[in-house]
């Protein structure tokens, strides 16, 4: 990863600028170019990862990854995990009140998660695997492809806030985004991936249109579960490691 991160800053001239152009018009360009042994003139994946994740680290003030303590103290689909119980149980054995640790958790999920973005990966390529299991491809290729796709949703998402969030934000104040507009480009936001995944599929793994569509409306929806997975991930190892 080291050696990956060091090309990836020390080489990142035209090439870049040609994977992010195949990775932004031509869904699936990459994963088919490099499985094929064409790699000379696009970034390696790990190393377009890393880049756009530390664009994505510096840039994003708003993105789907992260939540506040709020969310998992009243949002049905966390509280069912136990979140509500495990927030009182941290606090009465601390001693901290949760207007004192409320501050901290959402700073330190803040950075957690756009810190740890790159266990998505396998758990992408493992959805991808068996999604397409019929194309014979193997998990390193899956792997491959998971890879450009998340690097493509972190660009997309850095996209999404800097061209709908924050002008919007700006028009309609915070209070009425989140009553309203946030729930709404989320929506958008997922139609959009879906269209995204379906030419990719198309392109690397050879799939036909009717089950590209599927496959595209079955991984959004499992996408979604991914990252709420993610999140709990993230507020139990916040929340225990704080209180250690």
């Amino acid at each position: 990863m080291a050696e990956e991160v060091v090309e990836s800053f020390t080489h990142a001239d035209h090439t870049l600028l040609r994977t992010l152009k195949a990775l932004l018009f031509r869904p699936g360009k990459l994963t088919v170019e490099y499985v094929a042994g064409r790699r000379v003139h696009y970034m390696k994946p790990l190393g377009l990862f890393l880049v756009v994740n530390l664009v994505f680290f510096l840039l994003a003030t708003y993105n789907a990854f992260n939540q506040p303590l709020s969310s998992f103290l009243n949002y049905n689909n966390y509280t069912v995990f136990g979140t509500k119980e495990a927030v009182q149980q941290a606090l009465t054995s601390s001693g901290q009140t949760l207007a004192t640790f409320q501050p901290i958790f959402d700073a330190s999920m803040k950075a957690s998660s756009k810190t740890y973005l790159i266990i998505l990966i396998p758990l992408f390529a493992l959805m991808f695997g068996v999604l397409m299991w019929s194309a014979h491809r193997t998990f390193i290729e899956h792997l491959v492809f998971s890879t450009h796709f998340l690097s493509f949703v972190l660009i997309f998402f850095l996209l999404q806030q800097f061209l709908v969030v924050l002008p919007f934000i700006w028009i309609i104040g915070q209070l009425q985004w989140e009553a309203r507009g946030d729930l709404i480009a989320s929506l958008i936001g997922l139609v959009f991936l879906g269209f995204y995944q379906a030419r990719a599929f198309r392109r690397f793994y050879g799939t036909g249109t009717i089950w590209s569509v599927f496959a595209a409306l079955l991984s959004t929806v499992l996408f979604a579960g991914v990252i709420m997975a993610y999140r709990l991930i993230l507020f139990y190892k916040i929340l225990y490691l704080t209180h250690s």
